[in-house]
């Protein structure tokens, strides 16, 4: 027999429970995606127009819950970039701020400690 022409036997297990351990296949995602599955977050930009249909789209000066939704911790008007809401009703709302604080329904700023 010629021995050159033999290939040595390896004992070779394959686990399939194990995981590859190399560093490019690794991801920041569980292993088990289905355990750590976590409610979907509403976009921030979608929250305020949601806002608005819940009240059926009717900004007032009176309506103090949805209007300081629209402020910041600070008592300032948030942006038409964060809100993404029209042109217009950024408008109305800004307006409705206005003459909510002119009554005193809503504070011109707020104390925050820092």
């Amino acid at each position: 027999m010629n021995s050159w022409k033999k290939k040595p036997v390896r004992n070779i297990r394959k686990n399939t429970n194990r995981t590859n351990l190399s560093y490019r296949n690794q991801s920041l995602r569980s292993l088990n995606p289905s355990k750590t599955k976590k409610p979907k977050k509403i976009r921030k930009s979608l929250q305020y127009l949601l806002l608005l249909k819940k009240f059926k789209n009717r900004i007032d000066y009176k309506n103090v819950k949805l209007l300081k939704a629209f402020l910041n911790k600070y008592g300032k008007i948030r942006p038409r970039r964060k809100t993404r809401i029209s042109v217009q009703k950024q408008h109305a709302i800004a307006h409705a701020i206005k003459k909510s604080r002119a009554f005193k329904l809503i504070p011109f700023t707020c104390d925050v400690k820092l």
